[in-house]
């Protein structure tokens, strides 16, 4: 009967014990399965981090790109303008010695005025020396006029390549210009 008696209660605890375990085993499940899911979460909250980071990266070695390339337009652009800055100041010392030679043929021509008038004085008293004078005067006057026929000509022609070198700046500075707002259009779309 003794025996009889601790069966039941044996199967009682047993059945307790399943209880408790099924109990258990049902809490660690749900805890199994909301930890499975936080770490899919994690998982996908690592994955559009790195693939965000990826795209950050090609955005900033495409920005990298266009930064190189502006640079060395810049460089490009500050040889050339020290180029036509050379070229100017070759023309501007060709104008001053131009405008020099003006100025000394002016006050030639002044100082001829002053000796005509006494070549006049002379030429009652030496008419025949100044005939020969005279004839010499006149070659001078010749080569004199064709020398200044000669520097109007070269005025013209440092007009011309001034105008002309002016034109090109204009052309080169919009051609840059153009080029600087594309690629700031470009950089702005690519950052927004």
């Amino acid at each position: 009967m003794k025996s009889n008696k601790k069966k039941p209660q044996r199967t009682k605890q047993l059945q307790k014990y399943n209880r408790e375990t099924q109990s258990e085993v049902g809490a660690l499940k749900k805890e199994l399965q909301h930890t499975k899911e936080k770490l899919e979460e994690q998982l996908h909250e690592e994955i559009s981090t790195r693939a965000g980071l990826i795209q950050l990266k090609n955005e900033n070695d495409e920005i990298l790109k266009h930064n190189q390339a502006l640079k060395k337009e810049h460089q490009h652009l500050k040889t050339k303008h020290q180029a036509v800055l050379e070229e100017k100041q070759k023309l501007e010392a060709q104008l001053r010695s131009e405008t020099d030679l003006i100025h000394q043929i002016k006050q030639t021509n002044k100082e001829l005025s002053e000796d005509r008038a006494a070549f006049l004085d002379i030429l009652t008293s030496h008419k025949q020396l100044l005939e020969e004078i005279s004839e010499e005067r006149e070659d001078q006057q010749s080569v004199l006029q064709q020398k200044e026929n000669e520097i109007r000509a070269l005025a013209r022609e440092r007009d011309y390549f001034k105008e002309r070198y002016e034109k090109m700046m204009n052309t080169k500075m919009m051609k840059w210009t153009g080029k600087y707002w594309t690629i700031r259009k470009k950089i702005k779309s690519h950052t927004k």
